[in-house]
């Protein structure tokens, strides 16, 4: 294999495993630990592993303003994602996150005042499309509230890769170590204000979440940063849906789910309007 493969098969996998990354978190709820907690001790343990690429002052020089806003966005984006694929259809959540890239073309049109080409609109034209597709329940499109996380998980996503196009210089590890402890922090927030209780969980649940954390979510993060930060953004957006693929595989193996016509034609439609928004936004 050669050099220039590296990237490709690190993004595959990566996307790949955050496909199938339901499974375990909800094995984990089983075992007593929720949303908000679950995340907490997952990207505690990845933030905790994160460190190690900080040696050398790899972390340092970032403003003070932009490394708080990837926390605070970082925070959105995995809590919303956690707690989407808890309770609501796994690859519902998973194409409505993956609209992030209408959501940073919108977002660089309105703060970095980038223009929209005629490929761009037609993406997002049909991206929506097929979310209108998606959320079709019985007379009318409908909106549940992990559908909603799930959009607004997308949209911190694509707030952040907005914030690191016009911040290029922000090391790799400084965005892992600020999304990482963004989850942390916008995890206590959350606990404070929703005034849950500590969870009781069962055997070595606290544990388990903690090292899928510092291993598992460490690691496919790595992976996906990787790959599109040395991948031309029209190969990497398209190696990006090797996770709606394994998300559809992986609910239909273990969940026995079925896709309706509709809901198979909005998944086609949201995949192939946010891929071509991201080939041409790059």
């Amino acid at each position: 294999m050669t050099k220039k493969a590296w990237p490709a098969v690190a993004l595959m996998v990566g996307a790949g495993s955050w496909g199938v990354i339901w499974y375990p978190l909800r094995r984990l709820a089983q075992a007593g630990l929720s949303g908000v907690w679950l995340a907490l001790l997952m990207y505690g343990g990845a933030a905790a592993a994160s460190l190690v690429l900080c040696r050398g002052g790899r972390c340092t020089g970032v403003p003070r303003r932009i490394w708080l806003a990837l926390a605070v966005l970082g925070g959105i984006t995995n809590i919303g994602f956690v707690v989407a694929v808890l309770h609501d259809n796994i690859l519902r959540v998973t194409l409505l996150f993956y609209l992030s890239p209408v959501w940073s073309v919108l977002a660089a049109r309105v703060f970095l005042k980038e223009r929209l080409s005629l490929p761009v609109v037609a993406g997002i034209a049909t991206a929506l499309t097929g979310v209108m597709m998606l959320l079709w329940r019985q007379a009318a499109p409908t909106l549940n509230g992990f559908d909603v996380l799930a959009l607004a998980s997308g949209a911190a996503f694509a707030g952040a890769n907005v914030i690191l196009r016009a911040q290029p210089d922000v090391a790799l590890a400084a965005k892992l170590l600020a999304t990482f402890a963004g989850v942390v922090g916008v995890g206590l927030v959350a606990l404070a204000v929703s005034a849950r209780g500590v969870p009781h969980p069962q055997g070595l649940a606290v544990l388990a979440a903690v090292v899928a954390g510092g291993l598992g979510i460490f690691t496919i993060t790595l992976l996906v940063q990787y790959g599109v930060t040395a991948l031309p953004v029209r190969q990497s957006s398209v190696l990006l849906l090797v996770e709606v693929v394994t998300a559809a595989f992986s609910q239909h193996l273990l969940l026995h789910g079925a896709l309706t016509a509709r809901a198979l034609g909005g998944a086609l439609a949201v995949a192939a309007g946010a891929t071509l928004v991201a080939a041409y936004e790059g």
